[in-house]
């Protein structure tokens, strides 16, 4: 008999084991990236979050790279006029960017921005905050020049959430982005 209640009070506990909810994973929050993995295009390659959803490019994106509210977008624009590769000719760009992200968005404010010039790469890198389908988000952008194109990067999260996101991700994979070797 006894062996019977201890049996029944096992049961009993067991029972509503299954009834408890699992809270839902929320998709809002944007985790820590992990581990990077090399992606490349026929133009430029850079480091990837491996944690981070990836989906494939249409036109002249190339590919977005989510988690939560965060996404990293690659664009490919094509470009006639002679691209940038001087220091004086980055700073022209620099300015001339400027204009147009404000033309384009007026709430935009600029908090820094800086020129590129390494072996794999001549660019311009936007920092602000700004809106974007109605939300104010911050964003790292990196406009880089080579092969008849300009090559955006563009890195962008609540403005919360920015600066943590940034340092664990946003700067990393903009500071893998490399242009193949230049075509003259």
């Amino acid at each position: 008999m006894r062996c019977a209640l201890t049996c029944l009070a096992v049961a009993v506990l067991l029972s509503g084991c299954g009834n408890d909810r699992t809270p839902p994973r929320d998709i809002g929050v944007i985790r820590a990236p992990g581990e990077f993995r090399a992606v490349r295009f026929s133009e430029t390659s850079l480091r990837a979050p491996v944690s981070w959803l990836r989906s494939p490019g249409e036109g002249r994106r190339l590919v977005t790279f989510s988690a939560g509210q965060a996404q990293i977008a690659v664009w490919r624009y094509p470009r006639t006029e002679p691209l940038p590769e001087t220091r004086d000719q980055l700073h022209a760009t620099r300015k001339a960017l400027i204009a147009q992200v404000q033309a384009h968005d007026p709430t935009f404010k600029l908090t820094s921005s800086r020129l590129i010039r390494r072996p794999a790469l001549r660019a311009v890198e936007l920092v602000g905050v700004g809106t974007t389908q109605g939300v104010q988000r911050s964003v790292r952008s990196l406009h880089g020049y080579g092969h008849k194109a300009e090559i955006v990067i563009d890195a962008f999260a609540p403005t919360q959430d920015f600066p943590r996101v940034d340092e664990q991700t946003f700067r990393r994979v903009l500071d893998s982005a490399k242009l193949t070797a230049a075509r003259r």
